[in-house]
């Protein structure tokens, strides 16, 4: 392994995703890797390393965005990006994640990368952006991305935007499969399963002759693709278009017959209904389920789909990038694996499976970190203000001997500790360095209620600048989890450390260096260290 200085370096967007999580651990130890994601590293579950920078942004925020690049590019670039972030559900109808994500989102991505002068920009697509072909007939590397549902026309779109691109910077588009692994972890699949596993009638309903099918592939599979695809980059032709699948597709009767199989220990008779019959059906239940509010995975625009097969052929991409899916890794071989998972850690398998269904699509605390960072200076000046002004006819007063700028230092010091701990999930570290400096803190002349008065004066600015946010009017009760929790600790912290520092004065407490000479430059040391501290080690 090389050191991290000569490591070459890549940019995953949608790192906290299925893909962007495997692919972490895979390229970790030879790659330097910022990844981009809108969810915390902890909360992704992905773990601390030294050559994996977190960062947090959403793709549609094209200022967080810039800003998140800008600091890429004086870390010393990167040489690739994979851009996975994307938005998809099952309904089928309009929804403005599909324009803001999908297609705004890599218009942005693309827009700050510019920059960056990449080796590749690889862009991952999808073989559902194409249409199914007539009976008999495949999709290839040289398919149109013609599909006529949302998700394949924003697919289309992003496409477009890479090919366009790829006159300025070395593009590759991945059209990839259904991605599932041995927990399973796709949704259409896991619902499926899930329904053929119960012993109620509609267990056994097949629709049509049950020829619905579309291919397949396994994550270890789609990660050893992207590995090959990154050590053969010379061999890419401009715009290249390669295909991450399985051959042919997988059809619902044969996952039928296997999932019950495995599970009953015998293979179950399914139910054929007729097209028409299940129209009719779908049509029905999901009218049913309006009064009910509850929403059923069939939707009345899969109808369409029964019977057809989304087939592959893979014709170029073998040859180019040395690799083939693993026969070893086909769905009708795992699915073994995946029904053992089901049945021996039942509470693992929902709760993999289900997360995707359940996700909110509002993200309080990610909404939170973005307006901290985006707005961090103006609050600091805010609160900066109401401090110097409270205190300006106090010449006892450590905020009156300060200078402005250290003032300044010191709340921003709080503020990155404040974002740090949402980031993170961690509502001690306020609290924490406190902990280690706040003896520090008084001896150098800080009185404990002026400390207080700045925790309080910056968490009424924080919150003054979260409630002018629409999308937090409802999640007004998260500011106390998020905001005002960690500053009651930080307060509670000082005030015992404060008891300690009256109680002994004779004890020599090494003091922060504070001269007034170099008073800025020892804020900016102390704020840079702890910053780091906190990003590397996650305390």
């Amino acid at each position: 392994m090389y050191s991290t200085s000569v490591l070459p370096a890549i940019i995953i967007t949608g790192a906290s995703g299925l893909i962007g999580r495997n692919l972490l651990s895979a390229l970790k130890n030879d790659f330097r890797i910022f990844a981009i994601a809108r969810r915390s590293q902890k909360e992704s579950n992905v773990p601390q390393h030294s050559n994996i920078a977190w960062m947090r942004a959403d793709i549609t925020d094209l200022s967080s965005l810039t800003k998140i690049f800008r600091e890429i590019k004086t870390a010393g670039g990167a040489d690739y990006l994979i851009h996975l972030a994307a938005y998809y559900d099952f309904e089928n109808v309009y929804h403005p994640e599909y324009r803001r994500t999908n297609i705004e989102g890599t218009q942005n991505v693309i827009t700050v990368s510019k920059d960056l002068h990449l080796k590749l920009f690889i862009f991952a697509s999808s073989v559902a952006a194409c249409s199914f072909p007539d009976k008999d007939e495949f999709i290839d590397e040289n398919s149109p991305a013609d599909g006529t549902h949302i998700y394949a026309r924003s697919k289309k779109a992003g496409e477009n935007l890479v090919t366009e691109f790829s006159h300025n910077v070395p593009t590759c588009i991945i059209r990839l499969g259904a991605v599932f692994t041995d927990w399973c972890e796709y949704a259409p699949l896991y619902l499926l399963i899930n329904t053929w596993i119960k012993t109620s009638l509609r267990a056994k309903i097949i629709a049509g002759k049950g020829e619905s099918a579309v291919p397949y592939i396994h994550i270890r599979d789609v990660i050893k693709f992207i590995c090959e695809l990154l050590a053969n980059t010379s061999k890419l032709s401009p715009g290249e278009i390669l295909i991450a699948s399985t051959e042919n597709s997988t059809t619902h009767l044969q996952l039928f017959k296997k999932s019950t199989r495995y599970y009953f220990g015998e293979e179950k008779k399914p139910l054929h209904v007729p097209k028409i019959v299940c129209a009719l059906g779908i049509y029905l239940l999901n009218f049913l389920n309006l009064f009910a509010k509850k929403k059923l995975y069939e939707r009345p625009w899969m109808i369409k789909y029964i019977d057809k097969k989304l087939n592959i052929k893979l014709r170029t991409t073998p040859e180019i990038i040395n690799w083939k899916p693993d026969r070893k890794l086909h769905i009708e071989k795992r699915l073994p694996f995946l029904i053992e998972k089901m049945k021996s850690e039942p509470i693992s398998w929902q709760i993999r499976n289900t997360l995707f269904l359940k996700k909110s699509r509002v993200r309080v605390d990610f909404i939170i970190y973005n307006i901290l960072t985006r707005y961090e200076e103006l609050i600091i000046n805010n609160a900066a203000n109401v401090i110097l002004n409270n205190y300006k006819n106090e010449p006892q007063s450590e905020f009156f001997r300060k200078d402005e700028v250290e003032i300044k230092w010191f709340i921003k010091l709080i503020c990155r500790l404040l974002v740090s701990s949402i980031d993170h999930r961690n509502k001690l570290l306020i609290q924490n360095y406190f902990e280690i400096s706040g003896l520090s803190r008084f001896q150098s002349g800080y009185q404990l209620e002026e400390i207080v008065f700045l925790l309080k004066t910056l968490e009424q600015e924080v919150v003054n600048q979260l409630s002018k946010n629409e999308q937090l009017q409802k999640h007004k009760n998260d500011f106390y989890d998020l905001v005002i929790l960690p500053i009651e600790f930080a307060i509670d912290e000082a005030e015992q450390q404060f008891d300690n520092f009256t109680q002994n004065k004779e004890h020599k407490i090494e003091a922060e260096q504070v001269e007034s000479k170099d008073e800025t430059k020892s804020a900016r040391e102390l704020l840079e260290e702890t910053i780091w501290s906190c990003l590397v080690n996650r305390k």
